[in-house]
């Protein structure tokens, strides 16, 4: 049993304390923990008496398992050890020790290729060494595992629908990552198609597409295609709430969003857009920032029917939730305030739609002052630029001027906002 390890009570970044529990007693504050850093104890007492239900989730304990099996076998080419390693390889992985993790399964993986284990082992390895690597960022390397494994599977006489579908879904999330839409949806389909839609995987495949749909944002034919075959499934289906509500919800959400972004079929959009969030009001009966994407949708559904007063109490709304569940600095909350400012200026209300622009204004610079990603300064000068025709409509010639000087001062925004903001300097007279 591992010798236990005085723990600390605090955060090493910001000296917030820890918010942990013995796992035998449940009691708060245990002044100890296990060195596989997965379990806490008041003592030594409460290690002993609790120690069975850890003891096949320790990391510590199953690592020098490993090493005495080296030793007394005197190789590591050992079936037992593998699959010690792979165990291991997921504990670490669990644990967020992603480095290890990889190292683990490595391991497992060149003992297999060594003694030659069976190719559906082989796969399923290759098949958790590419999601590693993924969630390390190594893309490469990542959808040459997942590649391996989906050969693997394809090549075995006793094909399994499920795995094969399994590693569609894992070569498909590299390119999702990738920004590939076109590898990534055809992955997806290949896996969708696989597996009968009452199977619970497929609702594992509905959610992939639908949150790389999301992700993407992108005029994919093929992600629209899956996604109107999604809700037509989902609708087709009398599937219980609570297991996959929220899925419908959001598959709903999604494949309404693409029909207004392309401006058609505005009625089905309506359409799904209220049944999802019937939906969500029915699962979550309290508020949830789900409702408030809906809401938002919804907006941006009214504002681009030109029912710009509609649209306007669907964005007040729908930052009213997302300040009550995410916060006000929260993504999701400035962009509600930003669009709650394009419909004030749409109705030619200046002074309310500039004290909205300056507000979503406010908090992102804050956000990008804080060390904000690219994406952050892109939104910056998005609404700087607004900010800046909004002054200019209501004759505060020299407030917009400061707002688009702000905004070609930022670094990385894209070219086309640049030069829309030397082409307004220009219409102003400024150089």
């Amino acid at each position: 049993m591992p010798i236990l390890v005085k723990r600390e009570y605090k955060c090493s970044h910001c000296s917030a304390k820890r918010a942990h529990t013995c796992s035998h007693c449940s009691a708060t504050g245990p002044a100890f923990r296990c060195p596989c850093k997965n379990a806490f104890y008041c003592n030594r007492s409460c290690q002993l008496a609790g120690f069975s239900n850890h003891k096949p989730q320790c990391a510590t304990l199953l690592a020098k398992k490993i090493k005495t099996k080296e030793l007394c076998l005197g190789t590591s080419n050992h079936a037992t050890i593998a699959e010690d390693s792979q165990k291991l390889a997921l504990l670490y992985s669990e644990q967020g020790e992603l480095g290890k993790a990889e190292g683990f399964m490595r391991k497992a993986l060149c003992i297999m290729l060594g003694y030659g284990a069976w190719q559906e082992e082989v796969a399923k390895v290759r098949y958790e060494l590419g999601i590693l690597l993924r969630e390390q960022g190594k893309l490469r390397e990542a959808l040459e595992e997942h590649n391996h494994a989906l050969r693997i599977r394809c090549s075995l006489p006793s094909l399994d629908p499920h795995e094969v579908a399994e590693s569609h879904i894992g070569v498909g999330n590299v390119f999702l990552t990738l920004q590939k839409p076109d590898e990534t949806f055809a992955h997806f389909e290949e896996a969708y198609n696989m597996i009968p839609t009452d199977s619970p995987y497929s609702a594992k495949i509905r959610l992939c597409i639908v949150n790389a749909a999301q992700q993407l944002d992108t005029d994919n034919s093929l992600s629209l295609a899956l996604c109107e075959r999604v809700v037509g499934d989902f609708d087709r289906e009398n599937g219980t709430l609570a297991v996959d509500g929220e899925t419908r919800a959001l598959a709903k959400l999604v494949l309404a969003s693409i029909y207004i972004k392309r401006n058609v079929r505005f009625q089905d959009a309506g359409r799904m857009l209220d049944s999802g969030l019937q939906i969500v009001r029915e699962i979550y009966p309290r508020r949830h920032a789900r409702e408030g994407d809906f809401l938002a949708c919804i907006g941006d559904l009214y504002f681009r029917q030109g029912k710009h007063g509609d649209a306007l109490a669907a964005f007040r709304k729908a930052e009213k939730v997302f300040r009550q569940t995410i916060g006000v600095c929260a993504s999701n909350t400035i962009n509600a305030m930003f669009q709650a400012g394009r419909a004030l200026l749409a109705q030619g209300k200046f002074s309310m739609a500039a004290t909205k622009f300056e507000e979503a204004v406010a908090i992102r610079r804050g956000i990008v002052t804080d060390g904000g990603d690219a994406h952050a300064t892109h939104l910056l000068g998005r609404d700087l630029f607004s900010l800046a025709v909004c002054r200019q409509e209501a004759g505060d010639l020299s407030g917009a001027v400061a707002c688009l000087r702000e905004c070609r001062g930022l670094s990385g925004i894209p070219e086309r906002l640049s030069s829309e903001c030397a082409e307004m300097l220009a219409e102003l007279g400024v150089e």
